[in-house]
């Protein structure tokens, strides 16, 4: 059978030594938390690392246009040319990809594949007085709700967007993913659930240290396997890198993941 969340809650309730669930819904004190630590704490995990097998790519769909060309709406933020919107599934912006010019339809839709040298380019993730019908599924959208939808602000014509999509089915994650986020859910539900506390924050520290050497793994791997040699680094890069900086509004490798700990902090 295919496993279901159930499975993995359970999982993490065998690493705390805390008796399993039948249901997520069966009404139980433990059921109650792991169903509202699930959702938030499996996004955080995804955007934690460039994990490769949640790595998704898609044109995304404009949503603005500040000369008016391709898209009525002109309300972009100020500085950017174009605004487009955040796909339902995505969970982490890692890159927007800008081609060079090349023919488009009125749209600002590409007429043919991406070239070869596709570039990454500067982008923000930002929200706009988009509205979405409240009779719509905007409450299960990603980045929707009825007042403003969340979207990408680029000067690239035909944005391509890498990120990291949300993969809700269990069997279908990376290995060390699902003992990264097992791991950051038996710490999430050990305060919760085991009513010695001393002996909860024993237990919590050691599945944090599990989850953490779980998302280095999976940073130090990832990022070797997409490992690439290119002819020509941007500047903008080449000044990021020099500097250390990682993130910002040019693109990102992964998000910090919260940890709540007596003494604080992230990582």
């Amino acid at each position: 059978m295919p496993t279901q969340p159930e499975d993995i809650v359970n999982e993490a309730l065998d690493q705390i030594g805390v008796e399993e669930i039948g249901d997520l819904y069966e009404g139980s004190r433990t059921s109650n938390v792991a169903r509202r630590a699930y959702d938030p704490m499996l996004r955080a995990m995804f955007a934690a690392a460039p994990w490769n097998f949640a790595r998704r790519q898609r044109q995304i769909d404009m949503r603005g246009d500040a000369s008016g060309q391709y898209h009525a709406n002109r309300s972009v933020p100020l500085h950017w040319a174009y605004m487009y919107e955040w796909p339902n599934d995505c969970v982490h912006a890692r890159w927007v990809l800008g081609l060079d010019a090349y023919a488009l339809d009125a749209s600002g839709a590409p007429l043919a594949a991406a070239p070869a040298w596709a570039r990454p380019s500067p982008f923000i993730v930002t929200d706009a007085p988009l509205v979405n019908d409240i009779a719509s599924d905007w409450d299960r959208t990603e980045g929707h709700n009825p007042e403003s939808t969340k979207v990408i602000a680029t000067n690239e014509l035909g944005a391509i967007l890498v990120y990291t999509g949300l993969v809700m089915y269990p069997d279908a994650w990376d290995a060390v993913f699902r003992q990264a986020f097992v791991a950051a859910l038996s710490a999430r539900l050990a305060m919760a659930v085991i009513e010695d506390k001393v002996q909860a924050r024993a237990i919590r520290s050691e599945q944090l240290a599990i989850a953490r050497d779980s998302l280095i793994e999976a940073r130090v791997r990832d990022g070797n396997e997409g490992w690439t040699i290119t002819d020509h680094t941007p500047d903008w890069i080449r000044v990021r890198t020099s500097h250390g900086w990682r993130g910002g509004w040019y693109g990102s490798g992964w998000s910090n993941f919260p940890f709540v700990e007596d003494a604080g902090g992230v990582y």
